[in-house]
C-alpha cells in the first residue's frame, strides 16, 4: 500500500507530512467556501454550554444520524435546526484519501461548524474501513490538524464496529494536543474474522476558537496510522498543517491522509 505524501525536511521517522495538493490552499490562497446549512435567526440550541460536553454531544449526534442513514446534507440541516450549528465549510461530504484506489480505508474531509452565540467552532473528521483488515494487532492513531494556530477547547474520539458487537468507545484524553490540533492512539481491534472490528468506523471532534482576535482563513486535514504484528504507534507530532507518526519499527505499518477541508474563515472578537 502506497500513500501519496510529500516529505518536508529529512526523510526519517516522524518527518513532517503534508497532504499532496494542499499547498495551494493551505495558507489563504483560495476564497472561503459558501456556508452550508445555516441556523435560523433566534435559534435556541439544545446543546450543553461547556465545550467538552458540546464536542462529545455533536460527534455522538453525527454518528447516530449517519447510522440512521441520513445524508450529510440532512445531518447538517438537523444540526442547524435543533442545535443552531452552522456548517461553514460549504456543506456536503466526501470519503476519500490521498492514496491509491486499493487503499483499505476511507477518510472523510474534515467538516466545520460554528456554534451559536460564541466565537466557537467544532471540526469533525471521520474514517471508515472499506473491509476488515487481515492484521489488527498494533494500536492505531488518528489526528486532526489545522493550517493556522487555534485555541483547542476540547477534543474527543468516538469509534465503533459495523454492528453492535463491540459497542461504542469514547476517548477524551488525547495522546498529543497543541495549538494546531490533537491526536489519539487507540486499539482498533479486536475483530471477528471478516465480519466486524471494534474500530471499523470512527469520528474525531475538536472544539476550538481562532488563535487570536480577528478573522483568519484556515483548513484542516486528518491522518490515520495503522499497525500490526510487532509494530505500534509510539507518538504523534502535530504542527502547522502537518501530522507525523513515530513507530516501533519501519515495517507492519502504514499511514493515510484525508483530503483537506475547504477553506473557512473563523473569527474571534
Amino acid at each position: 500500500m502506497h500513500t501519496k505524501m510529500r516529505l518536508v525536511g529529512a526523510a526519517v521517522a516522524g518527518a513532517v507530512l503534508l497532504p499532496v495538493g494542499a499547498s495551494s490552499t493551505a495558507f489563504g490562497q483560495s476564497a472561503p467556501a459558501p456556508a452550508g446549512a445555516t441556523a435560523a435567526r433566534g435559534c435556541v440550541s439544545k446543546l450543553p454550554d461547556s465545550a467538552k460536553a458540546q464536542t462529545d454531544r455533536v460527534t455522538a449526534l453525527i454518528q447516530k444520524l449517519e447510522g440512521q442513514g441520513l445524508s450529510q446534507d440532512r445531518i447538517d440541516a438537523k444540526l442547524a435546526a435543533d442545535y443552531c450549528l452552522e456548517r461553514v465549510d460549504g456543506g456536503g461530504s466526501e470519503l476519500s484519501t490521498l492514496g491509491n484506489p486499493s487503499d483499505e480505508i476511507k477518510l472523510g474531509k474534515p467538516i466545520i461548524y460554528k456554534t451559536s452565540g460564541k466565537d466557537r467552532y467544532i471540526a469533525a473528521a471521520s474514517w471508515k474501513w472499506k473491509k476488515i483488515p487481515r492484521n489488527v494487532k498494533g494500536h492505531d492513531a488518528f489526528a486532526l490538524t489545522f493550517s493556522k494556530k487555534v485555541t483547542v477547547l476540547a477534543h474527543t474520539l468516538q469509534y465503533q464496529g459495523k454492528g453492535n458487537l463491540y459497542g461504542k468507545k469514547k476517548m477524551t484524553q488525547a495522546q498529543t494536543t497543541n495549538s494546531y490540533g490533537s491526536g489519539f492512539i487507540f486499539n482498533e481491534g479486536p475483530k471477528l474474522g471478516t465480519v466486524d472490528m471494534q474500530g471499523y468506523q470512527g469520528l474525531m471532534g475538536i472544539s476550538f476558537k481562532a488563535g487570536k482576535k480577528g478573522c483568519w482563513d484556515l483548513q484542516a486535514f486528518s491522518k490515520y496510522g495503522h499497525t500490526w504484528n510487532s509494530s505500534r504507534v509510539t507518538g504523534i507530532g502535530i504542527g502547522k498543517w502537518s501530522i507525523s507518526l513515530s513507530w516501533t519499527n519501519y515495517s507492519n505499518n502504514w499511514q493515510q491522509a484525508s483530503q483537506p477541508s475547504r477553506e473557512v474563515r473563523v473569527c474571534r472578537s
